[in-house]
């Protein structure tokens, strides 16, 4: 489909990599910090480099001056569940792709969930995305979370949560655990591009790209790790200086 192709090299340079900043945790935290006021952190991220951004969908003129023909726009398909709902993994629609489309977006991401209750309307609404994306040759990034606490980080669960999202159609997905030992199987089993998630920050995420990297990611999408540091531009310089001069093991074709 020409229309995926043309949006995915539009986040994924030649070299097959990319890094993105998350930058959708208001929907479901509030006015945090890093993200208020959000055209600054967005202008930020983006003059430093960043090759694409995930907003909400009522985000998404934020910083569209900054972005626009700079940084690939990704847009949330899923969501409507706060910090406050004691279901972790309940999310529901809250973007159809036709008005993604509309939004000028490059990509869209939606939340798969493996393991817990919110397992089948997760995977199925997944699935629904994939359709509609196919119709509309938009790429689809598919945001695969353990729902198990014990599991979250455990790579062969990742490992199946990401085939999972291949199988069900997605272009790239989106997991966690790259930290972890064996997190270079997960790559090799999955036949899409993965990129790492960040997860709260803490850590050194640029030293996290570079393991990520080298086991044959295809990128990072950090979040909080970016926009809650003190410099938020120079952690995004580092990124892209690793991801897009490292050396990396097998990924996923574009």
């Amino acid at each position: 489909m020409n229309g995926k192709l043309i949006r995915m090299r539009r986040l994924f340079r030649q070299d097959e990599r990319t890094v993105v900043v998350a930058l959708d945790h208001g929907q479901y935290k509030g006015s945090i910090h890093g993200l208020n006021p959000l055209e600054a952190t967005v202008r930020q991220v983006v003059e430093a480099g960043a090759d694409g951004i995930i907003l909400n969908p009522g985000a998404a003129d934020a910083g569209i001056e900054s972005y626009a023909g700079s940084s690939a726009l990704i847009l949330r398909l899923t969501g409507a569940s706060t910090d406050h709902n004691p279901c972790f993994d309940f999310h529901r629609t809250i973007l159809s792709v036709d008005a993604a489309v509309a939004a000028g977006a490059d990509a869209v991401i939606a939340m798969g969930f493996v393991g817990g209750e919110g397992e089948a309307k997760s995977l199925r609404q997944l699935a629904k995305a994939a359709g509609d994306c196919r119709h509309w040759g938009m790429p689809l990034i598919a945001e695969m979370l353990i729902s198990a606490p014990d599991k979250f980080h455990d790579p062969s669960w990742i490992k199946l949560a990401a085939r999972v999202a291949y199988e069900l159609g997605a272009d790239a997905v989106k997991v966690y655990g790259a930290s972890e030992e064996g997190f270079a199987e997960v790559i090799c089993d999955c036949p899409i591009p993965v990129l790492v998630a960040g997860g709260p920050g803490g850590g050194d995420p640029v030293a996290m790209a570079r393991k990520a990297i080298l086991d044959g990611a295809a990128g990072v999408a950090f979040g909080r790790s970016v926009f809650g540091a003190v410099d938020p531009a120079s952690v995004v310089r580092g990124l892209v200086e690793v991801v897009h001069e490292g050396e990396g093991g097998i990924r996923g074709n574009i």
